[in-house]
């Protein structure tokens, strides 16, 4: 498995994700005004600490990391705007209402030729994933598990998921 989905599994293992936060612009010049999402990164809000993955080298692989606030400073595109930069709250697109938090139970690292992590799913309990890909235009498309599915059919037939399975933050 790669460094990095090795790395996910490692940061989400007996952890609760409670949200997905993704950076933006705020337009205040149009009315109404409106959040203008640039996921060149993201942070998985944890029970404690975050997790933030980011799409590198011209979105072409991911990297993860453990941070305890967010911080653009190391994106020129985000930490050079003129306009303001915020996070917004994507849990409840991704995930649906109704759970707080979710437990990551396994990760799937989609990798190129060269071990690098093209692309990540990454399952919850209750039958929830998150599907990352790091080559989208603004940054990294995120998607559940239909996303998946349909990425592998366009681009993915030759990389073969490292999958790994977690304990759940359950299991003690």
């Amino acid at each position: 498995m790669s460094r990095v989905a090795q790395r996910v599994a490692e940061l989400l293992n007996r952890r609760r994700v409670r949200d997905v936060l993704v950076p933006g612009w705020i337009d205040r010049d149009d009315v109404p005004s409106e959040f203008r999402p640039h996921p060149l990164a993201l942070w998985l809000r944890l029970d404690l600490g975050m997790v933030r993955l980011a799409a590198e080298d011209r979105h072409d692989h991911l990297s993860a990391r453990h941070d305890t606030v967010p911080s653009w400073s190391d994106i020129e595109l985000l930490a050079q705007a003129e306009s303001e930069v915020v996070l917004a709250s994507y849990g409840e697109q991704l995930f649906g209402d109704g759970r707080d938090e979710l437990a990551c139970v396994a990760v799937r690292g989609y990798e190129t030729t060269t071990g690098k992590t093209s692309a990540l799913g990454i399952d919850f309990d209750g039958g929830h994933t998150l599907f990352l890909d790091p080559s989208w235009t603004f940054g990294i498309r995120m998607g559940s598990r239909a996303g998946e599915i349909d990425w592998v059919e366009k681009y993915g037939r030759d990389r073969s998921p490292r999958f790994l399975r977690l304990a759940t933050a359950r299991d003690g």
